[in-house]
């Protein structure tokens, strides 16, 4: 199986770097650089149209080879690890409790994300959307689309996705989510060191992060908070390690390219990462000076590099580093920050009681009123027409609040204000300095991005860096047998989310109490379980690309929505077909259209075409410039026209 080559360059990676670091530290600075070479891989063959299975395979070769060469002619140059492991440190009877709840949860994803196909409503949209076009296109270049977003998002997980769907087709897409996962876990615990954790607060911390309801939803998705939320986390981990060093140089290089890798992946990684940026600045130019600009330097121009690629595209089609995202606020100012925190709270206190809901909404509106402001007005409420409200799915993976999380976050800062005193003065130092930078990350992302319902899942990584704080207050601040409960209890209640997703259930989900039907990922069919958010688009969606299949015709152009489900249009199109389907956007309304006229889409003709806009479906004729076409085929709210 060519993935394998993928894998052992991520081992060699890990044999090079354990050489010099501990086992833990390896593994992330292995994740680092892979990404980094898969990045490097997806621009370099995109700039030759050679993204196919040939170039991925030389290219990806070519790169066990040089890791080969390097860890075998420096294999007798090495020493012990810098950071000796502690030998000293065992397992009590309830900690190895702990360590099997979260092997629990792991694994109970793990088996989700292996036998689930992608099915998460983005993915479906513009997050896989854009990595069939890339494969089609051979180049991760941008192309003309009726939805946008499938530009302008952050790429970065999509360069790995793309990578591992040319190699392997769709089979292990989720696990991207879900190694992420692993890896912040892992990530969490050496936080939680740096902040003066021991074995038991490291423990605790994972056991906090690994239970957030979001992160258990999103693991087995092809969502990409998690992936955002892993880069974060190397980044504030290897700038800690940075700044206790004093500016030390060994992990300069990894922590300017984790953050890269961040904002590659999601603006949200901008606000998140700001503070901790700060931070690392402001110790710089303690100890170095005027000469911090040569790490800042190195820094900012791998994360300037990392995303050069992006930056151009966008610029070229959007005229923006960053595109039309249409998330910022449309009003600041205090009382519109208040309202924003108070909301954005608001999305972690749901319940899947209607009236408990309720009450947390008129509370909220209340204060709202009190300001002189309307929770629900559009220039601070997105999507346009969209009230403020409260949803009671809790265990959908784009609905999901972290109650549980959030209340503890607040109780363990209130104790901390408390009985900081019980801690030494560098201990309160370092953490306030590290919850300052979460608060304020989260600060900025309720000044700067406008509310709306499905927000609670781009908050996914202040809760995972909250947790080693969380592991560390818990265990220095709380009798332990009050701090055992509380993990104990988080442990026990997470295994609703593992087993209960709405979208990919192991047990049951809401059908078992709305309809007394049980539907897992066991007894339906693979098919069937693309449309698990959407049971309703199965029956059209099949129905047509079975049409498809049967005609003569291998270039199919669509007239589509920009929130239309366009991935399972061509990976059932294409399996049910014994031919090569192109599929390409026709009557593109966006800037994007203006590369209809580039290759490889300017000699497109279409003998068919698919539309589900509203506004064609009372025509049984179209004209789009010289060519004709007829319909031939209507199902639901879909039409093909075929030429006439």
């Amino acid at each position: 199986m060519p993935v394998i080559f993928l894998i052992s360059a991520y081992i060699l990676l890990y044999l090079i770097y354990r050489r010099d670091h501990d086992w833990r530290t390896a593994v992330l600075l292995s994740a680092v650089s892979w990404a980094v070479i898969a990045t490097v891989i997806a621009e370099f063959l995109s700039f030759f149209s050679a993204l196919v299975l040939e170039g991925l395979l030389i290219a990806w070769i070519g790169v066990n080879l040089g890791l080969g060469f390097w860890f075998v002619r420096h294999s007798r140059k090495t020493s012990l690890p810098s950071q000796p492991e502690a030998q000293d440190q065992s397992f009590t009877r309830f900690q190895q409790i702990l360590l099997v709840g979260v092997i629990g949860i792991v694994l109970g994803t793990g088996i989700t994300a292996l036998l689930s196909p992608p099915n998460n409503w983005d993915s479906m949209t513009y997050h896989l959307g854009r990595v069939i076009h890339w494969t089609q296109n051979q180049s991760v270049g941008h192309y003309p689309t009726h939805i946008p977003r499938q530009l302008y998002s952050g790429p970065g997980p999509a360069f790995a996705v793309v990578q591992v769907f040319i190699l392997t087709g769709d089979l292990f897409l989720n696990l991207l989510q879900w190694l992420s996962m692993v890896l912040s876990l892992i990530g969490v615990s050496l936080i939680t060191e740096r902040l003066g954790g021991k074995l038991r607060s490291q423990l605790v911390a994972v056991v906090i992060s690994a239970t957030i309801p979001m992160g258990i939803l999103q693991s087995s998705s092809t969502q990409t908070d998690y992936v955002v939320s892993l880069w974060l986390v190397c980044f504030v981990y290897f700038s800690l390690v940075t700044i206790q060093n004093r500016i030390g140089w060994t992990y300069v290089p990894a922590l300017g390219a984790s953050l890269g890798l961040a904002i590659l992946t999601k603006p949200t990684a901008y606000l998140y990462g700001f503070p901790f940026a700060l931070w690392l600045l402001f110790v710089g130019v303690r100890y170095l000076r005027w000469k911090v600009w040569q790490p800042l330097g190195v820094s900012c121009g791998i994360i300037v590099l990392m995303n050069l690629g992006q930056y151009s595209r966008n610029l070229k089609v959007f005229d923006s580093l960053f595109g039309p995202t249409g998330q910022d606020s449309g009003s600041y100012g205090l009382p519109v920050l208040i309202s924003n925190i108070l909301r954005n709270l608001a999305l972690h206190l749901s319940t899947p009681i209607r009236s408990i809901n309720l009450i947390t909404i008129r509370i909220v509106t209340a204060i709202h009123q009190v300001m002189g402001l309307d929770p629900s007005d559009p220039s601070i409420t997105s999507p346009p027409g969209q009230k403020f409200d409260m949803h009671s799915l809790v265990n959908h993976e784009d609905l999901a609040g972290n109650p549980q999380h959030l209340l503890l976050f607040l109780l363990c800062i209130v104790v901390f204000v408390l009985f900081r005193k019980r801690l030494k003065t560098r201990e309160q130092l370092l953490w306030s300095t590290y919850l300052l930078c979460c608060l304020g990350g989260f600060l900025l992302f309720c000044f700067l991005v406008i509310w709306s319902p499905w927000r609670s899942r781009l908050h996914l990584p202040i809760f995972i860096l909250l947790s080693p704080w969380v592991g560390m207050a818990l265990s220095e601040l709380f009798k332990k047998p009050i701090a055992n409960a509380i993990t104990a209890g988080f442990l026990a209640i997470s295994f609703f989310w593992v087993l209960c997703n709405e979208t990919r259930p192991l047990v049951i989900n809401t059908q078992f109490v709305e309809e007394r039907s049980v539907v897992t990922i066991f007894n339906q069919s693979r098919t069937d379980r693309y449309f698990s958010s959407r049971p309703k688009l199965a029956k059209p969606f099949l129905a047509t690309v079975d049409y498809i299949a049967e005609q003569p015709c291998s270039d199919v152009g669509l007239i589509i929505g920009g929130d239309t489900w366009e991935y399972p249009l061509w990976k059932l199109g294409r399996e049910r077909s014994n031919r090569p389907i192109r599929f390409e956007h026709l009557q593109v309304d966006n800037p994007s259209s203006s590369l209809a006229s580039q290759p490889p889409h300017q000699d497109f003709e279409a003998c068919m075409v698919m539309t589900v806009k509203p506004e064609y479906l009372d025509q049984t004729d179209l004209q789009l410039g010289d060519r004709s076409y007829r319909q031939t085929w209507e199902q639901g709210d879909i039409k093909i026209y075929s030429r006439s």
